[in-house]
């Protein structure tokens, strides 16, 4: 019906202008709080078209390089450093269109394959699910792909559970190996698949397929195979943060806390998923329905049990996204076997679905009051607009167009410091938690030089306490400091007042 096709519109629209929104009061990219990792993806990219190693393989952020190189291609090559913001909010682009059109094509196929169109407008709530989905949704890393990536495989899993075919078994292949290459966090989905399929060789297919997939994604990464592999090595042994700890694989005497704090952070998560047990128990036992339902949901706690090990709730987002199909099948599932009527539970689930809109909206709200704060006080000091005679110091997490570039080019190897010198103010310098001293893009600079050199100096981070420590490097220079804030940023000022805060 036309009806049901504007419908399912709605919540992928909403979806895209709550990101653009978001995004549009949380920019620029170099704030504190957005710096890391959008501007070590951009440098990857940068690399890619120099036909270099990606800066980063950590998560590994494969497709996520390699849209930023696709887009940094068609912006002329002397602009590109210059144009970094341009570039990133590009990107931005491409993968919030690529979330809107999947969440669209999710809710079609659901509303196509079960009749009903409430089990596909639950399922098109998955970045709404919690608002960690959309403050993360306007970065420049791969959780907004993970949205598009969960969304392909419910599709495709929805579609072969109606009519078996290999493109169905070949796009839940490439939607976890998309994912996986992502961040391979994502990688657990990958069991939903192996549940709901049926016949050993549809599965082997399916693992095959996968694995060809993956690797082909991984193909830039070769020049970095050898740290990569040592560092996914000990995540895995270690029993800490970063594979740091015993080497132990996990800390058995916090783990089941972890993993209770992040099973029931999310109300809406643990609804959906309390509501998807009731289902099963309701549901047909052999119905492909059913055991789509109980693959999804076995990939939620595969994730969870996973990262519980380093627990972290956006390193889950793709689980609590998955809460939107879940609900949505298991609405499906509960209807079909009979217990309520067809009206009835229309009813009911336009309250449910209208309870939670509005509770989400709230939050929304919230969110983008949140934003427009942090990135509000963030800007209301400059340093090079409103000290420009100052030596400017920029510890860790600090905002500023040079130190977003300067932390994650020095940590990256520092391929565009001669570039960005000569972008860049001379009088700004910088302290990195893996460096040390304090530097500029030639290297190691006292601070005596430039208590000498400067008639002022101002330090600023966003780390707590950060400035004061970085203080004692200057010895008296800084006793009597003008003490300011932008946002959540300390900001210590010797040799000058604290400049006016401006909107």
């Amino acid at each position: 019906m036309r009806r049901d096709r504007g419908a399912l519109l709605l919540l992928p629209l909403a979806f895209l202008v709550a990101e653009l929104a978001l995004r549009d009061h949380g920019l620029p990219y170099w704030l504190w709080f957005n710096l890391d990792p959008s501007y070590i993806y951009l440098i990857g990219g940068l690399n890619i078209l120099q036909h270099a190693p990606p800066a980063q393989f950590q998560h590994p952020g494969v497709p996520v390089q390699l849209i930023v190189a696709v887009v940094a291609w068609l912006t002329p090559a002397a602009d590109r450093l210059k144009d970094a913001e341009t570039i990133l909010t590009r990107v931005s682009d491409v993968m919030l269109v690529f979330d809107t059109w999947m969440l669209w094509l999710m809710g079609r196929c659901i509303q196509q394959r079960t009749g009903m169109l409430l089990p596909a407008l639950f399922a098109q709530l998955a970045p709404f699910v919690t608002m960690l989905a959309l403050k993360h949704g306007i970065e420049v890393e791969p959780e907004p792909l993970l949205l598009g990536a969960a969304a392909l495989l419910v599709t495709t899993m929805v579609e072969d559970a109606a009519v078996r075919r290999d493109a169905n078994l070949v796009g839940m292949a490439f939607a976890v190996a998309f994912g996986s290459a992502c961040k391979i966090t994502f990688a657990p989905l990958g069991v939903a698949p192996l549940i709901a399929l049926s016949g050993h060789r549809r599965r082997a297919a399916y693992v095959a397929v996968t694995a060809i997939l993956f690797a082909l994604w991984m193909v830039p990464e070769i020049p970095n195979l050898a740290p990569m592999t040592a560092w996914f090595t000990a995540l895995a042994k270690g029993s800490g943060a970063y594979g740091q700890g015993p080497q132990t694989v996990v800390a058995w005497a916090s783990y089941p806390h972890h993993f209770a704090k992040l099973f029931f952070a999310r109300p809406l998560f643990l609804i959906a998923f309390a509501f998807s047990i009731i289902a099963l128990l309701l549901g047909r036992r052999a119905a492909p329905e059913t055991r789509l339902l109980l693959g999804l949901l076995t990939a939620q706690l595969a994730q969870i049990a996973l990262v519980a090990k380093h627990p972290s709730g956006h390193y889950i987002l793709p689980a609590l996204e998955l809460a939107g199909p879940v609900l949505g099948l298991a609405w499906f599932v509960v209807v079909d076997s009979g217990r309520l009527s067809p009206r009835l539970a229309g009813r009911i689930g336009a309250l449910v679905l209208a309870a939670i809109v509005i509770a989400q909206s709230v939050a929304f709200a919230q969110q983008d009051s949140e934003m427009r704060r942090r990135a509000a006080g963030a800007r209301s000091i400059d340093l090079a607009r409103d000290l420009p005679r100052c030596a400017h110091i920029y510890d860790f997490m600090a905002s500023a167009p040079s130190a977003a570039w300067f932390y994650n080019d020095s940590y990256s190897g520092a391929r565009y410091a001669a570039e960005l010198k000569a972008l860049m103010p001379p009088n700004d310098y910088f302290v990195e938690p893996w460096r040390g001293p304090i530097e500029n893009w030639d290297g190691t600079v006292t601070a005596d030089a430039l208590v000498a050199q400067y008639p002022c100096a101002a330090l600023r981070s966003a780390e707590p306490n950060a400035v004061d420590a970085l203080a004692k490097q200057f010895g008296a220079r800084f006793e009597h400091a003008a003490r300011c804030r932008a946002g959540d940023e300390d900001i210590l000022v010797a040799g000058a007042g604290c400049p006016a805060a401006k909107p």
